[in-house]
């Protein structure tokens, strides 16, 4: 087995330990805030979710969470060297396993970013044609785009060899450089910057002709105050999907700006450095959907307060049925 050694600080190894755990708890904070959500995007998808939008973000939700525990499952007990003998045992499935879902996802991941950005400058430039993207053949073709890219990463991936180096005293693992895994790397590489292209190009295109439009709105005559209400709620919608898509893009940016960096311009980057930022980004890459949708998305938040403002109105009703019923045992 391959070995290199890095000498860390005492400082590093805490802080390494630290953010490790606030990552974990955050995650699974934000697990709760998705099963929540999906709960309700499930309950409702006929109506109030029935759009291109919320049916991509449901399967993004699923990939984000698929790819936050292969992080903590595939990456970070191997790099602990936690249950050594059975990763070791079972190297080549297990880095098969972690590779083929990493970069799957990752797929999915710009592939979701790029569909919506693309969706919205429908919704702003050509309102007729995004009304049609509602309809079933064209959400089932977004869809089978959206995940497509993990069918090759499976096809591409899962038959290499796998094997784990040991650096830096953590497991880490690493394929054999196949020439159909070495075809794939590079695919998503140029993907990568498509994705990004195609995400700024969109954006751009969406916030200058609703800009264009807003305006032009402000000179028409004025209309019915319920015609004018209809409008105002409309436009709310409107501004929530694109406040959405534009933060949904910009991590996606992100992501990209610091893959770029780590592969591609300091190439000499520590595993256990980059790995140590890349589970912060991951981390926050599949977990800021939930803290999005809840702040950000109007009738996700409404529907996060019905069911706990009835949930608290339930268990104050108990309380005081208990209390009564003390009272009058107290009496008898």
């Amino acid at each position: 087995m391959y070995h290199e050694m890095y000498e860390f600080s005492f400082w590093f190894e805490i802080l390494e330990d630290l953010v490790l755990t606030a990552l974990l708890l955050f995650t699974i904070v934000s697990f709760f805030l998705y099963f929540v959500e999906i709960q309700i995007i499930l309950s409702y998808r006929k109506t109030t979710f029935r759009g291109p939008f919320y049916r991509l973000m449901f399967v993004g939700i699923i990939v984000d969470m698929i790819s936050a525990i292969n992080m903590f499952t595939g990456q970070v007990i191997p790099a602990k060297r936690w249950f050594e003998p059975f990763l070791l045992r079972h190297q080549s499935l297990l880095g098969a396993i972690f590779l083929t879902v990493t970069y799957g996802a990752r797929c999915i991941q710009g592939a979701t970013a790029t569909i919506l950005s693309f969706c919205r400058v429908c919704a702003v430039c050509f309102p007729i044609f995004y009304h049609k993207l509602g309809q079933p053949n064209y959400i089932y073709t977004m869809q089978f785009l959206q995940v497509s890219g993990a069918f090759v990463a499976l096809a591409l991936l899962g038959p290499d060899t796998y094997e784990y180096i040991m650096e830096d005293n953590g497991l880490y693992a690493v394929g054999s450089d196949d020439a159909d895994a070495e075809w794939f790397y590079n695919f998503v590489a140029i993907m990568e910057v498509l994705f990004v292209v195609a995400i700024v190009a969109n954006n751009m295109v969406t916030y200058t002709m609703f800009k264009v439009k807003f305006s032009k709105k402000k000179t028409i005559s004025t209309i019915s105050p319920s015609k004018y209400q209809e409008s105002q709620e409309k436009q709310k919608r409107e501004n929530g999907l694109d406040k959405m898509t534009f933060i949904v893009c910009l991590v996606e940016i992100i992501y990209f700006a610091f893959i770029v960096y780590s592969l591609q311009i300091n190439q000499s980057m520590n595993k256990r450095v980059f790995y140590f930022l890349y589970n912060i980004l991951c981390v926050i890459y599949s977990t800021f959907s939930a803290w999005m949708l809840l702040f950000v998305s109007k009738p996700i938040n409404a529907q996060f307060h019905q069911r706990f403002s009835s949930l608290t109105s339930r268990r104050s009703t108990r309380s005081m049925s208990i209390s009564v019923q003390g009272s009058r045992d107290a009496n008898k």
